[in-house]
């Protein structure tokens, strides 16, 4: 039987693990084996995120007065609750993508920048692309923009030159 010290440390424990997070999402691994959640926690550390089957009272006072707080609406029967720490998209991802090979579990709702998605909010957000795929399509457009106006200043700097020329040989011819 744990003791007050021993809750007191796990409910410390839960705080961390929330403190620095950008999306937490809830779901419910029942009928998950030891060898299956120990793979999915493997495929949430790339994703910069963190798996925790955590009890629900635990959740609720972690989360209170955070940006998190709302997550208690989604702690009910057995939890697993993931967290976040860089890239929401990743994380959703990488959730929805395993329960979808697994095919076990379900996604009971997210909250993400003191939002509350639902489990199909959850799962248009994993669909999205992730932070790099989108800033690098910012920079391609920014780039292909940069070379456009470079080849006008280039055309406007050749049809000066052409002007110019044109314009002493007439001088030289009167």
């Amino acid at each position: 039987m744990p003791t007050r010290a021993d809750k007191a440390n796990e409910l410390k424990h839960i705080k961390n693990m929330f403190a620095d997070g950008k999306v937490a999402i809830a779901t419910d691994l029942s009928g998950y084996t030891v060898f299956e959640i120990t793979q999915f926690r493997k495929k949430l550390i790339e994703a910069n995120s963190r798996c925790k089957v955590v009890k629900n009272t635990l959740v609720k006072l972690a989360t209170q007065d955070t940006e998190f707080a709302s997550i208690d609406t989604f702690a009910k029967g057995s939890t697993a609750v993931i967290v976040g720490y860089a890239d929401p998209v990743s994380s959703a991802k990488s959730v929805v993508e395993y329960l979808k090979t697994v095919k076990k579990g379900e996604i009971k709702g997210a909250i993400l920048d003191r939002s509350v998605l639902s489990p199909a909010d959850v799962k248009g957000l994993a669909e999205l692309p992730s932070k790099e795929v989108l800033l690098s399509s910012i920079m391609g457009g920014l780039d292909s923009g940069a070379s456009g106006i470079v080849g006008i200043f280039n055309s406007i700097i050749r049809d000066i030159a052409l002007l110019t020329e044109e314009v002493a040989k007439k001088q030289g011819n009167t």
